[in-house]
């Protein structure tokens, strides 16, 4: 038996955003949180009842530990965490405006604890005591020793038939287009499944921009199931024999962070359940809406919370 269902690791920052539709040079307090890709991912697994691990590097300070305590108040096991005395921890500002401002992010990230994760401090052998590695194209964006650490998971995953699945998640603040098409190419080759949304698919790697075109490249390109998400209208994937396609749910939204990680963990969420691709996506699309009315990186919905929107109960009183 696995000791885990799902396992990742990747960076997490600290979260500063001023009262919502204040300009950041406005303000005179910060509300405080943390996110990243990854332990949202983790912490959404585990809130749905799954044994989700997070690993990374931390400060060894009061920031990296409330770090910790609030991913293991969400369930997740964080015991593999590497405590580092003198390093720092990745800060992002997030300003909130209604349109046509929209949100804006800029990150404070460089040389920070995570961006030293190497393939030497991975707990490989905990990789293979899991059912599933999820990584993302984030990670390997942070430094040369990530992409390595990325890689080394990879392969040893392959090697103890690890199921896996990357999300592709292009961050244009930390690298350009040329650049992370080539580093996430080998990657993306590598996992069993794909996350990839249509604008990066499109920008990234030059495939038709529509949906049954860019899912025929990409699947002739790396292989497995390729899963490719275009905001509100849903989400599609190809496997080589059959499409599938999942429609979003509508939501009125509160905040988009974290919605791309929630579907993923959805859908992640549906496999790890012996679910069908269309049923698994299903699940991904309905954690997302509800991600999307949540303010912050995390979802705090149940499990109840989801199976209940995916079979058509969403939003209805329940006493």
């Amino acid at each position: 038996m696995a000791k885990y269902d799902l396992l990742t690791f990747g960076e997490t920052m600290l979260r500063l955003s001023p009262e919502r539709n204040m300009y950041l040079e406005q303000a005179h307090s910060l509300d405080i949180n943390f996110g990243g890709a990854e332990s949202n991912v983790a912490s959404n697994m585990a809130r749905l009842g799954l044994h989700s691990c997070w690993y990374s590097r931390l400060p060894d300070n009061p920031i990296g530990h409330a770090c910790v305590r609030d991913l293991r108040g969400h369930g997740v096991d964080t015991h593999l965490v590497d405590w580092s005395p003198d390093e720092r921890m990745g800060v992002y500002y997030i300003q909130y405006g209604e349109d046509p401002r929209g949100i804006r992010v800029w990150y404070d990230r460089a040389n920070s604890a995570a961006s030293h994760i190497s393939p030497e401090t991975l707990p490989l052998a905990e990789i293979g005591e899991t059912r599933w590695l999820h990584l993302t194209g984030i990670t390997p964006a942070l430094s040369e020793s990530c992409r390595a650490a990325v890689a080394a998971a990879l392969d040893y995953a392959t090697e103890h038939d690890v199921s896996t699945s990357f999300d592709v998640n292009y961050r244009a603040l930390l690298w350009d287009t040329a650049t992370a098409a080539a580093v996430l190419d080998p990657f993306c080759k590598q996992a069993d499944v794909v996350f990839v949304a249509l604008r990066d698919a499109v920008n990234l790697w030059g495939v038709p921009d529509n949906i049954r075109g860019a899912l025929d490249a990409l699947h002739e390109k790396w292989g497995g199931i390729i899963i490719l998400t275009s905001g509100d209208q849903g989400a599609w994937a190809y496997d080589g024999s059959e499409r599938y396609q999942a429609e979003s749910v509508p939501v009125t939204i509160v905040d988009r962070i974290g919605a791309g990680d929630a579907f993923a963990s959805g859908t992640l969420f549906g496999l790890l359940n012996d679910k069908p691709i269309q049923e698994a996506m299903a699940y991904g699309t309905s954690l997302a809406a509800l991600a999307l009315t949540t303010l912050g990186d995390m979802v705090f919905a149940t499990r109840e919370d989801l199976e209940s929107l995916v079979t058509g109960r969403g939003g209805a009183l329940r006493r």
